[in-house]
């Protein structure tokens, strides 16, 4: 069984969806500290400026303590900030040929009344993954009571939680790969590997690609078709040795 470990992001790019298309499990890794100015209550979104190539859409956030877990913190729902993602992708109506069908995803997304970071990010998860076609189970790692207790290094909270789900092969994104100690996966009898996508550049009406964006972004300008193809062609598994080497 392949099993894929994670923080929570809020609508990701196509790399996270990549691999969570390849794994039989995912596991939202939800309660660990929330890491200011990362991808877990933001992502970028195509800008309609070329010089500026991208713009931020954000979930707003209420007061939060320095070392707080992402599945305990709150969203600040005074402001309208769903309106405001809405209203940053309204530039592309015209240009965007899937662009009604992306912004009812977004839509299904954000629909979710709640004050719960984390339980919002599940569902945008969850939702975007129905759309998509993705089958893998996802599992919120906060809400399981796994029995681990505390873990030497970084690397082994994803040691740890495989061996809970009696897995035999980990991939993470190839980012994460010097944190990992080969030996004790070899060791618990795990196989470590790393996803490295290949974002190839698709039509974005503009003069020069920019890559990387959320999955909105991939979407609005793809057919599903497409981006289901992207999900099971577009990235290469590669081991830890092949990563660190390069």
């Amino acid at each position: 069984m392949k099993i894929g470990i994670m923080q929570p992001y809020f609508l990701p790019y196509l790399g996270y969806f990549q691999l969570m298309a390849h794994v039989d499990i995912w596991v939202i890794f939800d309660q660990v500290q929330f890491i200011d100015k990362g991808w877990v209550n933001r992502n970028r979104i195509l800008h309609p400026d070329e010089s500026k190539q991208w713009q931020f859409i954000t979930v707003p956030l209420s007061k939060r303590g320095q070392f707080d877990y992402i599945n305990t913190l709150s969203i600040h729902n005074d402001a309208k900030w769903k309106k405001q993602i809405r209203g940053k992708f309204d530039c592309w109506r015209k240009k965007a040929p899937y662009f009604k069908a992306s912004m009812e995803l977004l839509d299904e997304c954000l629909a979710l009344e709640t004050d719960s970071l984390g339980d919002l990010l599940a569902h945008s998860l969850a939702t975007t993954n129905q759309y998509l076609g993705i089958s893998t189970p996802l599992v919120v790692q906060s809400k399981e009571n796994m029995p681990i207790d505390s873990v030497e290094h970084a690397g082994q909270w994803a040691l740890e939680i495989a061996k809970h789900y009696g897995a035999d092969e980990y991939i993470n994104p190839c980012g994460g790969a010097a944190i990992f100690r080969q030996q004790e996966f070899d060791e618990n009898s795990i196989q470590l590997k790393f996803l490295r996508p290949e974002l190839k550049a698709y039509s974005q009406r503009r003069n020069q690609f920019v890559p990387g964006l959320s999955i909105i972004d991939v979407l609005m300008w793809n057919s599903i078709e497409e981006v289901q193809r992207m999900l099971s062609d577009d990235f290469k598994i590669c081991s830890q040795n092949e990563v660190l080497s390069e």
